[in-house]
């Protein structure tokens, strides 16, 4: 049995592509039980799924600690020791961008890398940042046991029809746009056993829990979380259109957008997600929301 663990942003369609990898998989007569960890539940934040492959039906319904294949569906991702965490050296990470760099650095020893520019090619497809099909269809060109035909093949027997069109396109892209990178991994590696057989789990404290709160703290437990590290896409503000009414600054969700000294409302980009919303109720259409990776390039 192997191990499977996704990370990606919440509407990102994690947990549907762990589901559409899973019936790939019984198309190609293998068994793939997967289960989704949503988190806070919002858009944006991290998510996590897990999955274990196996050519016998799988009984076993919980987290994987030790996987043998890592997929990433974010960018943001990359850099985030928690991704890699376990990581079985000598397995196959898929992975969301376009450096190897970026997840070697992270100390992981894979056999095969994947990379492949999901974002760009989910704006291309359909103008938003749903990469799950793209990260599927790259996951079948690391992994020869799960041939393309069974991944279309469950797209066009489990998705509703208005997106299989642009699920299909973008499970192909990612498919042939994909780099595949081989490293020699030397040494064996034995995955450790359970930890309730290795030692007495001693009862203790837990952590302080991490809430979304870019208003400030609103009481000793709750921490301050960076959600700007959550967005895609960025609002930017044209002055020339702009009337300074500050209707954006209504209909922010997560009241990020303030009123400068010179008048003009703009988004904290430390909170800033990228949900577009300012953008949309704008009368004036003076905002327009930019991708990330435009400015990473500056």
């Amino acid at each position: 049995m192997k191990e499977l663990r996704m990370h990606g942003k919440g509407g990102q369609g994690i947990v549907v592509g762990g589901e559409t990898l899973s019936n790939a998989f019984l198309n190609a007569g293998k068994f793939l039980a997967v289960m989704p960890s949503y988190g806070v539940e919002r858009r944006g934040s991290d998510v996590t799924a897990f999955g274990r492959l196996s050519d016998e039906p799988v009984r076993e319904n919980c987290m994987c600690y030790e996987p043998d294949y890592l997929v990433i569906f974010d960018p943001s991702q990359l850099k985030k020791p928690a991704t890699y965490k376990g990581f079985v050296p000598g397995g196959v990470i898929v992975a969301c961008g376009t450096d190897p760099e970026e997840v070697l650095s992270m100390g992981v020893k894979p056999s095969k890398l994947v990379m492949v520019d999901g974002i760009r090619i989910a704006y291309e497809v359909t103008g938003n940042n749903l990469t799950n099909m793209i990260m599927c269809g790259a996951f079948c060109r690391a992994v020869p046991e799960l041939p393309m035909e069974a991944l279309l093949k469950a797209i066009e027997e489990n998705l509703p029809k208005n997106f299989q069109k642009t699920s299909i396109l973008g499970a192909q892209r990612g498919h042939d746009e994909a780099v595949v990178y081989t490293y020699e991994i030397h040494g064996e590696h034995s995955k450790k056993a359970p930890a309730w057989t290795r030692h007495v789990l001693a009862c203790r404290e837990p952590e302080k829990p991490r809430y979304e709160a870019p208003w400030g703290n609103g009481a000793e437990k709750i921490v301050t979380v960076d959600t700007g590290t959550w967005k895609v896409v960025r609002p930017v503000l044209t002055e020339e259109s702009c009337i300074r009414c500050g209707i954006c600054a209504t209909y922010c969700p997560i009241q990020c957008i303030r009123k400068g000294e010179d008048g003009y409302f703009r988004a904290d980009l430390d909170y800033c997600k990228g949900c577009g919303v300012c953008a949309y109720e704008c009368p004036k259409k003076a905002l327009t929301m930019v991708q990330e990776s435009e400015f990473r390039k500056a």
